[in-house]
């Protein structure tokens, strides 16, 4: 089978290198992480049981770090894992923006207005169902089992 490009056919653009970028992001949180304790990285190394070359690779981005790894920087930083790997939670309110923000550009007024009744209609099914409202479900269930 032979495929046809043309003018319009698109080329993939090349996927990068995303285990570069981690490395990159990974120890800049690192080192964010390190100074904000007030710590030397040889504090940190003594403390993460990691030797203090390899911790200066990891903290430059030059070396890839490993699980273990991982598990005695969290510890030794008094951080959890989501932190170290992903950074620090994003706040809801500023993301809450964003979203907004960009739902708006693509959108325009009639879209937030649809997201705003969508999330109405979310909120109100998480709230705590009534026992009416069980006693109707399982009467539904029972209603469409096979006998």
């Amino acid at each position: 089978m032979m495929l046809h490009m043309d003018a319009r056919s698109t080329v993939p653009e090349p996927a990068g290198d995303p285990l570069g970028e981690f490395s990159r992001t990974f120890s800049s949180r690192l080192t964010q992480l390190r100074g904000r304790r007030g710590w030397k990285q040889r504090e940190l190394s003594r403390r993460a049981e990691i030797d203090p070359g390899r911790l200066s690779k990891l903290e430059r981005g030059v070396a890839r770090v490993s699980v273990p790894e991982l598990i005695r920087l969290s510890m030794a930083l008094g951080s959890g894992l989501d932190e170290l790997v992903f950074g620090a939670p994003t706040r809801l309110e500023g993301e809450w923006q964003r979203l907004l923000r960009e739902l708006e550009r693509a959108g325009g007024p009639r879209a937030l207005d649809c997201a705003t009744r969508l999330l109405q209609a979310l909120v109100q099914g998480y709230q705590a169902p009534s026992a009416v409202s069980l006693e109707r479900t399982y009467e539904m269930e029972e209603s469409h089992e096979p006998r």
